[in-house]
């Protein structure tokens, strides 16, 4: 569960989390006079990469100041000036998300600059955010330089656009999302999975076509359990857009948003 005092502008779309992490971290700590963490020491009990964790956190906790006042969900909260050692031991938590235990341990990750934050990231969800109203211009040109060459971009967290269609309200964002009238259900789906758009002949919709990526495994339960998940995830199909000017727009918006994460042409 995300801290409650933070709402980005942009939220991290990628495939190379961890590498997309470390590359908005090194190019926004510059800019940044503080950073948060917090810690989820339950984990420090878990086996086998903790030993990895409990080294590093002891080598580099003089450097944090406890500030019991920050801490949320359980997760204790640790503060530090990033001059110097305060970005190398901060630096130094980020790379413990490299594997599962640490990715758990270090629960929550800021950057604060004047008093507000301009980073949080969870990495256990593979949930990141930046506020751009917060950054200079430059920053934010460089945070998006960052991610060059990986499967990674900065997608405006607020939808693209949202409307009412067949009796559902749809927003396009970093996902598509549809939800009934009577807000009984909804559901959302990461644009990363998209594969393929085409406009219908009329030009009022859209038709998606999408993917899960890699089977988790070749062996029978991980082909069982790749099944089981295509079964689970049931994107739209089709995207009633009730106008042209409206398809037309979330198409390209689409086009583009994933031309720029990874390069590839989805629409026909």
């Amino acid at each position: 569960m995300p801290s409650t005092d933070f709402h980005g502008t942009h939220t991290l779309l990628s495939g190379d989390y961890v590498d997309a992490l470390f590359g908005l971290f090194d190019a926004l700590s510059p800019y940044a006079g503080r950073g948060l963490v917090r810690l989820d020491e339950e984990w420090l009990d878990e086996t086998p990469d903790i030993e990895d964790c409990a080294r590093a956190w002891d080598a580099i906790r003089g450097e944090f100041d406890r500030l019991p006042n920050r801490d949320e969900h359980g997760w204790t909260a640790w503060g530090v000036e990033l001059d110097g050692p305060g970005r190398d031991a901060m630096r130094r938590l980020v790379e413990l998300t490299n594997d599962v235990v640490g990715s758990h341990f270090v629960a929550e990750i800021r950057l604060v600059r004047d008093g507000r934050t301009v980073l949080s990231a969870m990495p256990h969800h593979t949930d990141l955010a930046v506020d751009a109203g917060v950054l200079p211009e430059d920053a934010f040109a460089a945070a998006e330089a960052s991610l060059a060459g990986l499967d990674a971009c900065l997608v405006a967290g607020e939808p693209h656009t949202e409307w009412e269609a067949e009796n559902r309200r749809w927003s396009v964002g970093p996902a598509v999302c549809e939800e009934t009238l009577d807000e009984r259900r909804s559901s959302c789906y990461g644009i990363s999975n998209l594969r393929g758009l085409r406009v219908t002949a009329d030009g009022t919709a859209l038709e998606l076509s999408w993917s899960l990526g890699e089977p988790v495994s070749e062996d029978p339960i991980g082909k069982a359990l790749s099944w089981t998940l295509e079964k689970l995830h049931r994107p739209p199909r089709a995207l009633p857009c009730a106008d042209v000017e409206r398809a037309e727009s979330v198409a390209d918006f689409l086009a583009e948003t994933l031309r720029g994460y990874d390069g590839r042409g989805i629409r026909s």
